[in-house]
C-alpha cells in the first residue's frame, strides 16, 4: 500500500512540474543533466591530471553553471512575456516563441563540447580523430558567433 502511494505522489509531482514548465521539462532536464555530467567529467580529468580542485576553480566553476541556468530561465521567461505583452495591445503572435528552446539547445550543446574535452583530456587517445575534429570546429564556429570564414 505505502508503495502505491509513494508512486502516486512522485507521479503527481513530476506531472506537476511538467505542467508548471509548460513543454521545458524536458529541455530544463537536458540541461540539468548536461551541467552534472559536465561537471563530473571535470572532476575525473582533474583527477587523472593531478591537478588539484581549488575552492575558487569551483567557485568559478559554480557561478558559470548558474549563469546558464540564469539565460534558460531567462529565455523561458521571454517565451511567455512577449506574447502577453504584446496581447496588451491587441497583436496576436501566429508562432509560439523559442527563445526558451534556443537557450536550452545552445547550453546542451557548449556543455556536450565541454564534456568531449574533459574527456578527451582524460583520456587521449579515447575519442576518435573525427570526433575531435567535429569538436574542434563547432567550437570555432561557436565563438566565430556562426561564422564560418
Amino acid at each position: 500500500m505505502n508503495e502505491k502511494i509513494i508512486n502516486i505522489s512522485i507521479s503527481a509531482f513530476f506531472g506537476l512540474i511538467a505542467s508548471f514548465f509548460n513543454g521545458y521539462f524536458v529541455i530544463f532536464c537536458c540541461v540539468m543533466f548536461a551541467i552534472i555530467f559536465d561537471f563530473i567529467t571535470g572532476m575525473i580529468k582533474s583527477k587523472v591530471k593531478g591537478v588539484p580542485i581549488t575552492s575558487k576553480k569551483g567557485t568559478a566553476g559554480f557561478w558559470r553553471k548558474m549563469g546558464l541556468i540564469a539565460a534558460l530561465v531567462f529565455g523561458i521567461y521571454l517565451d511567455v512575456f512577449i506574447p502577453v505583452l504584446v496581447g496588451v495591445v491587441s497583436i496576436e503572435l501566429p508562432f509560439k516563441l523559442p527563445i526558451g528552446t534556443i537557450c536550452g539547445c545552445y547550453i546542451v550543446i557548449n556543455e556536450c563540447i565541454s564534456i568531449f574535452e574533459n574527456i578527451n583530456a582524460a583520456n587521449p587517445g579515447m575519442l576518435p580523430k573525427w570526433i575531435k575534429g567535429l569538436l574542434k570546429g563547432s567550437k570555432e564556429t561557436i565563438n566565430k558567433g556562426g561564422k564560418t570564414k
